[in-house]
Formats: structure tokens, sequence, C-alpha cells
């Protein structure tokens, strides 16, 4: 347990310096510069260091992962070999995401290709390579190698962008990955598969160090970088996971990542084929854009920057509970593929169901959040 807390402090203390970092460079001067000061505080801008939150989370997995490699406890170098490859093959995908923080200057296509690299060097340095669907239909193709590369590849791609595209609010993306990866973490423990349990287990630590700055209050942001990292991290653990213990079933991935699994590809859906645009164009459209403008704006209805603030760190809890809706029966069930595919369909019409009530102006009144002796809106202005 002693590495989750080396994570979690590297992180925070990584985090920290590059905030105190951005403050310094972006410091105003002259007579109103401490209200000033106090507003950047609660809203960093979204480029350079303010949204580097990835690098603290990267800094905590590797300064981890290193006095592991130095510990002689049993299983503390198989852990530590696995976690420092994956980090090794996460670099390509890392660094395109913390350039794009930066400069906002890299195309969709190369940081897609940037994961695929990222994807097929951790199926060449780790072995992760899907090797079973537990479709029948589906079990022959997926034996013939070319095919499985090219289907993880896909897979862990996607997966990555994933995390890139609910990566919008104080928290979202960050309390989404530590859910699901304290699920891999559990199921892993049942099947006795320690360097996988040690891997997301510290990875929750570091997340959870970046999370002591990012929400509520939104100091530091995840950024690209720190997304990317996620989602792959991710990724890859689901497909070692699947692949080195047989009696955990293929759908397990399916269900414990629903939630931003649903994100993407009901987001290509709306803008491939709904709006004809490119799939991967950004827009307002998600499912937290939509609870952030629609079910928590009324509780704190002001335009001041602390007030949107506490708007954006109250969106990331519905989100968490959504996610947990497939976790929880994901821990369950993980050997199940019959309740596994029965999980993840229930799961897909709860999000459809959601999205649907939401964008037209018709959710329940529980879901809205509101001041204490507030009155409904019978009519909430379109955004």
């Amino acid at each position: 347990m002693i590495y989750i807390f080396v994570a979690l402090a590297v992180s925070f203390l990584t985090t920290l310096a590059v905030i105190r970092v951005h403050l310094a460079r972006t410091r105003p001067r002259g007579p109103i510069a401490s209200t000033v000061r106090n507003q950047r505080t609660r809203e960093l801008p979204l480029h350079g260091l303010g949204r580097a939150g990835g690098i603290g989370i990267a800094l905590g997995l590797l300064a981890s992962l290193a006095a592991r490699a130095l510990d002689d406890a049993p299983y503390a170098m198989s852990s530590a070999r696995i976690g420092l490859l994956l980090l090794v093959s996460a670099t390509p995908v890392f660094i395109a995401g913390l350039i794009e923080d930066f400069t906002q200057s890299v195309s969709k296509e190369v940081r897609l290709g940037a994961a695929l690299v990222a994807a097929a060097l951790a199926g060449w340095l780790l072995g992760a390579w899907v090797i079973r669907l537990d479709v029948p239909m589906l079990e022959a193709g997926i034996t013939v190698p070319v095919v499985s590369v090219l289907f993880t590849c896909l897979l862990v791609a996607g997966l990555t962008n994933a995390f890139n595209i609910i990566d919008g609010f104080n928290g979202l993306a960050g309390g989404v990955g530590a859910l699901i990866l304290v699920g891999i973490a559990y199921v892993g423990f049942k099947v006795g598969d320690v360097a996988l349990v040690a891997a997301a287990l510290t990875a929750v630590g570091a997340i959870a160090g970046f999370m002591l700055l990012n929400f509520p209050r939104g100091l530091v942001y995840l950024g690209d970088g720190g997304a990317y990292l996620l989602g792959f991290w991710i990724a890859i653990l689901l497909v070692l996971l699947v692949g080195r213990n047989p009696e955990v079933s293929a759908w397990f991935p399916v269900l414990v990542c629903a939630y931003p699994v649903c994100e993407l590809l009901f987001s290509i859906y709306r803008r491939g084929i709904v709006r004809r645009a490119h799939p991967g164009l950004p827009d307002l459209a998600h499912l937290h854009h939509l609870i952030y403008k629609r079910l928590v704006r009324w509780l704190v209805g002001t335009g001041l920057p602390a007030h949107r603030t506490q708007r954006n760190s109250l969106t990331a809890p519905y989100l968490w509970i959504l996610t947990s809706v497939g976790v929880a029966p994901a821990m369950v069930f993980w050997k199940t593929s019959a309740a596994l595919q029965i999980g993840a369909a229930i799961f897909a019409a709860v999000y459809l169901y959601a999205y649907a009530r939401i964008v037209k102006f018709r959710a329940p009144r529980w879901w809205v959040l509101r001041r204490p002796g507030q009155p409904p809106r019978r009519r909430p202005e379109r955004e």
C-alpha cells in the first residue's frame, strides 16, 4: 500500500508545483492585481500549464513504479516491470496530448495516430493483444494475428480518445477513471493477478493526488495529455486482464467502461450521422454539457467566477453515479458473459433515456439541483 501513497504524494506535489509556476507566469500587476489573482486561482486559462495536470499523474506513476522496482518483496519486480513498460508505451500519445495542451496546434489525426502507435507498442512490449471476444461467431476472426493487432489498436485508441471526450469538468475524467480502476483492481484481486492490481491501484493513487487540486476548485485541469494517459492506462490494463486470465469475460471491459464507451459511440453517431459533420469535431452537446447547462445551473445562477466554478464541480457527481451503474454490476458478474451483455444493453438504454430527457427539457424535477425555496422553472431558456 505504501506505493499508492508514494504515487499520491508525488502527483500532488508535482501538480502543486505546476500550479504555482503557472500562476507566477500569469501573475497580473497593478492596483487590481489581487482581485485578478483571486479570480485566476478559480478559473485558470485552458492552455499551457493550466492544462498540465497529467504531468503530476505521470510523475506520480513513475516515482511509485521506480520505488517498487527497488523493492525485494515478492511480485514487486514483475508489477514494476509491467507498469514501467506500460508507461513507456503511453509516451507517444501522452507527449502528443501535452504538445496540444501547450500549443493547440496538434491535429486530431496526429493524436489518433499517436494513440495507435502507443497501442501497438504496448502490444509488442507487453503482449497486450485482444485474443478473444466471447462471441462464438467472431472467435475465428480474432485468432488471425493481423485482425487481432488491428482490432486491439483501434480498441485501445478508441478508449483513449473516449477519456479525452469526457474530460470537460472538474473531477469528471479523474473520478470516472478512478472508479473503473477500482473495478479492475477488484477483479484482478479475485483472479490473483497481483501485478495488475498494483498497476490499477497505483494509478488510483496518482489520480487522487491530482484530484486534490482539481476538484472542486479547478486549480488545474487534466488536459489532453492527462486524459490520454488515463484512458490508455485503463485500456491496456483491461486487455491484459482478459488476456492473462481466461476466467474473466471479454465483456467485462465493455460494462466497466460503459459510460466513456457510450459517450464516444453516441458522439460519433450524433456528429457524423445526425449532423453530417466530421466525427472528430468538438461540440457542446455531450451529456456532461447538458447536465451542466440544464440540471445544475439553477442552483448557482450568477455569472461570478466562483459560482461558475461551483456549477462546474456539481456536474461530475452526476457522471460518477452513472459510471457506478456500469462498474458495480461488472464487478459482480465479471466472469458471466451473458449477464455482462445484458448489463451493457441496459446501461446503453439508461444513457439514451437520460440524454433524451435532458435534451428535450423533460428531466424529472429530482434530477435538477436548485437553491432551497427556489420554484422550478417550467420553461428554461434554450441554450
